[in-house]
């Protein structure tokens, strides 16, 4: 997981390079999270094919769950800490483990690398400084914020109440009704209860684990003696949640591609759990210290307590008398409390602790389109702020949300699932016959920049130095 931080230049056309190693399917994708160079593609391919040998080995990180003993499963050989793969039943830890520390997950696009570095490095900019001096790093690394997330999760048909597949679910919710969509699948309306141990391949529980090691897999943690990138804990409202590392942007598109081509994850934990469902929230921390202007904490938080339906659609969630999850009343203050980074004076859609902001409105899902759109919308929310100045908030009204969604029509590429998502729900009117696929789009400089098109349109209609 460790490599060279060493830019990679002179890039070549794609077809131009030996990508035979992968489907056609997958080939396309590629750029979506991988600046192609010869460099990248040959390491992208180490990559694949050692994510394969692991999975095939069953080697996954000592620390993903709690150890298991011999004798839990007859003729079973063990694998590091853990029973392999389709034999190891999922053993979450208690919902205080904390294993991360300041480790944070970068993915760099230039030499196709996942790469582990220190938080406190990006909090305190020492190190990039003192490298950004000779050319030869990321400079773009400081505009993406470390995100971790919290996936839950309930199995299947082990009540009678989780009667919905997750397609008739979210139809449901999209149109504010509740259990009034059931289809032709198998497991919708079904209260079947099936958890006999002497099937193991069967079993949910061995699924569970199945998609722990198959997301650490993809991640890059590819050895028994790697540090987790993901675990699983109890929750007392729901099954399961997984919990995974800081990481950027960068890595989340990576990872989530790379576990979808090689497994299916995400489609296959849909067959046996549920995600998009009442009880399930997917939550996004960030860590406060990254906001060290004033001025963008203020428009960051403000951007969510003034916009309270926006963020229900976001979130996927309706607005109603027992959406818990949307309480968003200011805090009293809110200039004060912005400034000094108070605590948040409730535990709502967004809770502020001592050292993290906690996004907790999402819907949880399995869909990877849906959790980039909840990533790239946190992301987008801290790349926007961060270029506001006071005079953008007080003179221009810039941190209103009329501006913000101008701004990412203008980096509809950046943040092509988000943009996408804001278009079907028509918070965005976009009639521009294109490829909405997403990819990443680079200055020269490496930094994150907006479609040509929309740069006068930001200017012309805010007016702001951004």
């Amino acid at each position: 997981m460790k490599g060279s931080r060493k830019q990679t230049v002179n890039s070549v056309a794609m077809h131009n390079l030996n990508l035979g190693f992968v489907d056609s399917y997958f080939r396309k994708r590629i750029p979506g999270f991988m600046n192609v160079n010869t460099l990248s593609a040959i390491n992208l391919e180490r990559l694949i094919t050692t994510m394969k040998d692991a999975y095939a080995k069953s080697s996954v990180p000592n620390k993903v769950q709690q150890r298991s003993y011999e004798g839990d499963i007859q003729n079973a050989a063990i694998s590091g800490q853990h029973y392999p793969i389709n034999t190891q039943t999922i053993k979450p830890f208690t919902y205080t483990h904390k294993p991360f520390g300041y480790s944070v997950l970068d993915f760099n696009p230039d030499t196709g690398e996942f790469i582990v570095y220190n938080k406190q490095e990006w909090n305190e900019n020492n190190y990039y400084k003192s490298v950004t001096q000779g050319k030869s790093s990321l400079p773009s690394l400081m505009q993406y914020v470390p995100m971790g997330m919290e996936i839950e999760v309930i199995y299947r048909n082990n009540a009678a109440r989780y009667m919905q597949c997750d397609e008739c679910r979210e139809y449901d919710e999209d149109h504010e009704v509740e259990l009034e969509t059931f289809c032709e699948n198998a497991d919708c309306n079904s209260d079947d209860v099936s958890n006999d141990l002497s099937n193991l391949a069967a079993n949910p529980r061995v699924k569970a684990y199945k998609f722990l090691a198959e997301l650490n897999i993809a991640f890059g943690s590819v050895t028994k003696n790697s540090e987790p990138v993901w675990i699983v804990k109890n929750d007392a409202t729901v099954d399961l949640e997984y919990v995974s590392m800081p990481m950027t942007l960068r890595a989340w598109r990576a990872g989530l591609e790379l576990a979808d081509y090689l497994f299916q994850s995400f489609k296959v934990a849909s067959e046996w759990s549920k995600a998009f469902y009442g009880p399930c929230g997917g939550h996004i921390h960030l860590d406060k210290d990254v906001f060290n202007n004033t001025y963008q904490y203020y428009a960051f938080l403000s951007m969510h307590y003034d916009n309270p339906k926006f963020i229900a659609a976001i979130a996927q969630r309706p607005i109603d008398s027992n959406s818990q999850w949307c309480y968003l009343q200011k805090p009293n203050e809110f200039a004060k409390y912005a400034k000094h980074k108070l605590r948040s004076p409730n535990r709502g859609a967004v809770n502020v602790s001592n050292s993290t902001i906690e996004l907790r409105y999402f819907r949880s899902n399995l869909k990877i389109d849906r959790l980039l759109k909840n990533l790239e919308f946190a992301q987008s929310l801290f790349h926007y702020t961060s270029q506001l100045t006071y005079q953008d908030i007080a003179r221009d009204k810039a941190h209103n949300l009329k501006y913000y969604l101008l701004w990412i029509k203008a980096y509809r590429n950046t943040y092509s699932n988000l943009f996408k998502y804001l278009v079907e729900r028509k918070w965005i009117k976009y009639t521009e016959r294109k490829n909405l696929g997403w990819q990443l789009v680079y200055g020269d400089d490496n930094q994150m920049q907006p479609d040509s098109m929309e740069i006068n349109n930001i200017e012309n209609n805010n007016g702001g130095n951004w």
